[in-house]
């Protein structure tokens, strides 16, 4: 049985956001790992937000999908 950490920096989910939407970054997170190691203020906010989905779906996903998309056009990644 192995443990499975996923790194996940700002780059890879603009990357990913940009590509193919809110929902494969949400599923990035939280699908297949057992620890995250995060690195960027990007990255860790996305986080935070994801405890938004467990009580508000909606908004938490229109969050997550604001806060990538504003880090997304002041980096010009």
């Amino acid at each position: 049985m192995g443990f499975h950490k996923r790194y996940i920096d700002d780059e890879q989910v603009i990357n990913i956001y940009r590509r193919n939407g809110c929902q494969a970054v949400i599923d990035w997170y939280q699908k297949g790992n057992d620890a995250l190691i995060l690195s960027g203020p990007l990255a860790e906010t996305v986080n935070t937000l994801l405890n938004i989905l467990e009580h508000d779906r909606v908004r938490g996903w229109n969050r997550i999908s604001e806060t990538i998309s504003n880090a997304s056009i002041k980096t010009g990644i």
